[in-house]
């Protein structure tokens, strides 16, 4: 598209096209899927912060695609025709919903209280060699944890002080034989000749496939109970998240919007931020296990048995070591859908290597991308800090969206379950590919302005909410959080939201604190003194 002169609606179209494409996803026609019209003009680069990135499409586009897939899937099931809109104005708010406006519980914003004086969260730091490096710690247990590793105090200088004793490769190999996330700031063309970027550059955005089956399948399966008509797209689809942050639960919430039936599950002694939680699990409920529990495990085999859908975005052993890895699942349930948000993906060198959305911006070349023509030209983070996370969510529920499409229309059979790895850093990649400002060239009606979200309001189990409100429009199906808006976290029973089975919680007594204190906080500490000594003895090697 670059070099030539074309409309907002041309260009968001073309980009729209090539996403559906890459998730092997039909492309509506003139007689079969929704027609689809876009609402004002891509607004000036300066206003939305696109300069090097579009934002106004990367905020539009995956969501407008899930509504597109959703509005076929409804056709798939004796649904008629409908209308899918978006409104290119206001596309650039849903990269980060602080960009356009700031959610709000009782006309309070919502509390920011565990990232203060976290020196990790918005730093580049660099190196000996003088590359630069991201260090991650979303939550304050990695905080304990890089500060153990890197033998220094939480202080901001003393973390840069500490960093700066380390070569980046011996740092990047000694976090990860740690199990830390952390990135060096590679360009694209570094990471198209490094192991992991070039292995991810011969995957489509987000690998789905076909899984074999570890048991014969038999016609009691979830599909088969599905009910013969629904006034969603996803009406009866049974989605089970075991997820944390943004990427994995905002699929959750993607899902939701069109009528999935989506179960969000924490462990028991797990937090989020309350920021981050409000708005990328709105549509959801929220209960919580503790897999150390043998009635709990049995309860989320049961969760398992029933599901159509299963999102984790833990890291590879983390759920697998209780007993739901991928091949326990197939024994559970061979039908099921299986995404495992990474941040390298489920294959390749880097697998098992942690991160988050940073590392993915960091290792792709986004970061140098980003501060290409500034003039110490070093790497600089994306616009909203977080571009991959939401995106990543919208992604990984358009997969799981596709390959529903494939069951409907009979192309492939239900009883068959499917393997799909979305990852953060895949994601920075598509982003580069897909939406570069530059790859779209001049265009002719670029001078719609930026409007903020339209907002979704109402009362909640925390209080009155006001957030941003899905931008798609779908005439028949809109999109809505028809089940639950917002749930307290943990709140809920751990059973699929309208699906009661009658599971009795009253039945169960919670485990003593010492048995807690055993199972858990010992070996968070027992961690920590590892670190300390994996970081004593790396820091050998170069400080004698």
């Amino acid at each position: 598209m670059a070099g030539s002169s074309v409309t907002s609606h041309e260009v968001a179209l073309r980009t729209l096209q090539d996403i559906l494409l890459d998730f092997n996803i039909p492309l509506p026609t003139s007689e079969k899927g929704p027609t689809i019209s876009f609402i004002g003009g891509i607004p000036p680069v300066s206003e939305t912060k696109s300069e090097k990135i579009n934002l106004s499409l990367i905020g539009t586009i995956p969501a407008l695609a899930n509504a597109v897939t959703a509005a076929q899937i409804w056709e798939a099931r004796g649904g008629k025709r409908q209308c899918v809109e978006s409104d290119l104005r206001r596309g650039h708010n849903y990269i980060d919903p602080d960009i356009g406006m700031t959610p709000s519980l009782n006309g309070q914003e919502i509390p920011l209280d565990m990232v203060a004086g976290n020196p990790f969260l918005f730093n580049i730091f660099e190196t000996r060699d003088g590359r630069s490096v991201v260090l991650s710690a979303v939550y304050v247990d990695l905080v304990y944890r890089w500060s153990a590793f890197l033998g220094c105090s939480v202080a901001e200088s003393a973390v840069r002080n500490a960093v700066r004793k380390w070569n980046s490769e011996e740092l990047e190999v000694a976090a990860a034989a740690a199990g830390m996330p952390m990135a060096i700031c590679q360009t694209e063309e570094s990471w198209s000749s490094h192991p992991q970027g070039s292995h991810l550059a011969q995957l489509p955005w987000v690998p789905t496939e076909p899984a074999k089956s570890l048991q014969p399948i038999t016609e009691n399966i979830p599909w088969s109970y599905l009910p013969d008509s629904c006034h969603r797209p996803l009406s009866g689809i049974k989605v089970l998240c075991l997820t944390h942050a943004i990427a994995g639960p905002s699929a959750g919430r993607t899902l939701a919007e069109h009528g999935a039936s989506v179960l969000q599950i924490m462990f028991t002694h797990g937090f989020e931020h309350p920021f981050v939680y409000t708005y990328a699990n709105l549509g959801t409920a929220s209960s919580r296990l503790n897999l150390h529990r043998g009635s709990d495990v049995s309860r989320l085999r049961d969760l398992v048995g029933q599901a159509h859908v299963w999102i984790d975005s833990y890291r590879a052993n983390a759920i697998s070591k209780f007993g739901f890895g991928e091949e326990d699942l197939r024994r559970i349930n061979p039908g099921l859908i299986v995404c495992r948000t990474r941040c390298y993906g489920t294959t390749g060198p880097w697998a098992s290597k942690p991160g988050f959305d940073m590392q993915g911006s960091a290792s792709s070349g986004m970061m140098a991308v980003m501060g290409e023509g500034e003039e110490d030209a070093k790497p600089r983070w994306p616009p909203g800090m977080v571009i991959n996370d939401y995106t990543t969510g919208y992604a990984t529920a358009l997969a799981v969206q596709s390959v529903l499409l494939k069951r409907f229309t009979g192309k492939t059979d239900p009883a068959i379950g499917w393997n799909i790895s979305p990852s953060l850093c895949g994601t920075a990649m598509g982003i580069l590919k897909y939406f570069k400002t530059s790859r779209f060239g001049a265009v002719q009606d670029s001078g719609s302005r930026a409007l903020p979200p339209e907002m979704l309001q109402g009362q909640t189990n925390l209080g009155y909410l006001k957030t941003l409100a899905p931008l798609p429009k779908m005439s028949l199906t809109p999109l809505a959080y028809e089940l639950c808006i917002l749930q307290t976290i943990g709140s809920s029973r751990p059973v699929f939201p309208g699906f009661d089975d009658g599971y009795d919680v009253l039945a169960l007594d919670p485990m003593r604190k010492d048995e807690v204190a055993e199972s858990f906080v010992k070996g968070s500490k027992d961690k920590i003194e590892r670190l300390l000594h994996l970081g004593q003895q790396a820091r050998a090697k170069f400080e004698t």
